[in-house]
């Protein structure tokens, strides 16, 4: 079962997703005609945990704040769950807010995001792997994007994908498509690298803009 409790008479809707369900979790909240505080927490696709905390009004998510350790670079990142528990309760609102984004396109977003990581996960593996450029390996001609260009720009052997996100301003699935992009041509590879402990993006605040977030689907 999706959910361990649905009553909306209680103000309470809680339980355990599974199987990146997170999105059926906010679709019943826009079905419900959802304001109140959403809290989530779980294991992301990208790896690492996550546990945060929106403030939703009339299914449009208006204030997000982040646990403390949490690495993610955009808004989509924090939905972006392989299994995890949520809790929400109706009619909370937030003291401050941000500028609204509609729950409706997160859900999109979120699929999409799923759909693309599904695709590539078994070639990409976790985002702290390192890879190079190997331009003698490219099988052909490449027209590349602006943000294609920013993440080769950023392969030099000790980023890894975790830290280019990060550095390009990028989320974790649009680094991963670009890369995946070069290693299907041929220009990147993998390179081995020691077994050394990582920083990860740690939050300066637990609260972040949501027009920066929202911008870097």
């Amino acid at each position: 079962m999706l959910y361990s409790l649905w009553n909306w008479g209680s103000r309470m809707l809680e339980g355990k997703f599974g199987n990146c369900q997170v999105d059926e979790v906010l679709q019943t909240i826009i079905q419900g005609k959802g304001t109140g505080r959403l809290n989530l927490e779980g294991t992301s696709i990208f790896g690492g945990h996550v546990r945060a905390t929106f403030y939703i009004e009339e299914s449009r998510i208006v204030f997000v704040e982040v646990g403390p350790g949490v690495a993610y670079s955009s808004l989509v990142d924090l939905f972006s769950l392989r299994e995890g528990s949520f809790s929400f309760a109706s009619g909370e609102t937030a003291e401050a807010k941000d500028r609204s984004v509609p729950v409706a396109d997160i859900v999109l977003q979120v699929t999409a995001a799923l759909d693309e990581w599904n695709s590539m996960r078994r070639r990409l593996g976790s985002l702290d792997a390192v890879y190079s450029l190997r331009a003698d390996g490219a099988t052909k001609d490449l027209i590349l994007s602006r943000e294609q260009w920013q993440v080769m720009a950023q392969l030099d052997g000790k980023a890894s994908m975790r830290e280019i996100a990060r550095k390009t301003g990028k989320g974790s699935v649009a680094v991963s498509k670009a890369l995946y992009g070069f290693i299907e041509a041929g220009l990147a590879a993998e390179v081995d690298v020691p077994a050394i402990s990582q920083d990860v993006e740690r939050e300066q605040s637990q609260h972040r803009g949501f027009f920066g977030l929202w911008s870097r689907r």
